[in-house]
């Protein structure tokens, strides 16, 4: 008895210990944004965000794939003159190279009579019915599973001239209005076009080069989505492609400008449908600040 009790008092002290070493290794760090984009049609949009993110050490190993892993809880709130939303997420770097992460969010819309806009509509017709403002009346809800795949050769190649960045993302989401009754009821928060409940994906793939100099990172991402991806109700890929730079003004402040094209546009009844051809969509500026 006195020997099981010992090692139940082992076993817990050992335990206390790499606690206490994980805790006291998990960093946080927080980042502000405000993003402005001009698409020469519809003017200005805007959007202040808020991210605050907690960096603990896991899995951890030997090596540079394995020395770095880590799991991270981010929690993020966004505001634009016509909606709000907040998410959750959780992502895991089991090796180096690979990122794997679950979360989610909620949010509502409103309308902002000086500039026309409605932050959340509702067609109880369906996808290329007529939308009605439908604001404060319910909640825009999604979650998401993702996983990606980033390398760099600076980790390999040293020196400041060596770093190419390279990321792959994959991700199946769910995205659905409290308001819809069913699937079949349209809706659209945020002007992303009009949606009904359903699984959609969407694929991020970045290259990029990073330079000791202010203007740091210059490179493209391409963004595709899908949409009802399991009940066929909508098809095509849709894609942004999009030319990047980011200027590195201090240690914690920084500018990313993209200039934004894309295959599809937004119908009079917001519609998402592909373009006959490929077109500037807008230019948009991202100010962030770390700390």
């Amino acid at each position: 008895m006195k020997r099981n009790t010992s090692r139940i008092i082992l076993s817990l002290v050992i335990v206390l210990f790499v606690s206490a070493g994980l805790f006291a290794q998990t960093t946080t760090s927080g980042t502000l944004k405000f993003t402005g984009a001009w698409d020469g049609k519809k003017g200005i949009e805007a959007k202040a965000e808020a991210a605050y993110q907690v960096k603990i050490p896991m899995l951890v190993g030997e090596g540079p794939l394995m020395s770095g892993n880590n799991l991270k809880l981010k929690t993020q709130i966004g505001v634009s003159p016509i909606a709000a939303s907040a998410t959750l997420d959780a992502v895991l770097t089991p090796i180096a190279v690979l990122e794997i992460s679950l979360g989610g969010g909620a949010g509502t819309g409103w309308d902002f009579s000086l500039m026309n806009l409605e932050g959340l509509r509702i067609a109880p017709g369906g996808i290329g019915t007529a939308f009605t403002s439908d604001q404060l009346a319910g909640t825009y809800y999604m979650g998401r599973a993702g996983a990606a795949f980033q390398f760099d050769t600076g980790a390999i190649l040293k020196g400041d001239w060596t770093s190419v960045v390279i990321r792959a993302y994959q991700e199946l989401n769910y995205k659905g209005y409290t308001g819809a009754t069913d699937n079949t009821t349209a809706w659209e928060f945020e002007n992303g076009g009009a949606m009904v409940n359903g699984f959609n994906y969407k694929g991020e793939y970045i290259l990029g080069y990073q330079m000791p100099l202010i203007v740091n990172l210059v490179g493209v991402q391409l963004e595709t989505y899908a949409y009802n991806v399991f009940d066929g109700a909508r098809t095509g890929l849709f894609s942004d492609l999009s030319i990047l730079a980011n200027t590195q003004i201090n240690e914690n402040l920084s500018l990313l400008t993209a200039v934004q094209f894309t295959n599809y546009e937004k119908t009079d009844k917001r519609e998402i449908v592909k373009k006959a051809e490929p077109a500037f969509k807008r230019v948009a500026m991202i100010l962030s600040y770390g700390y």
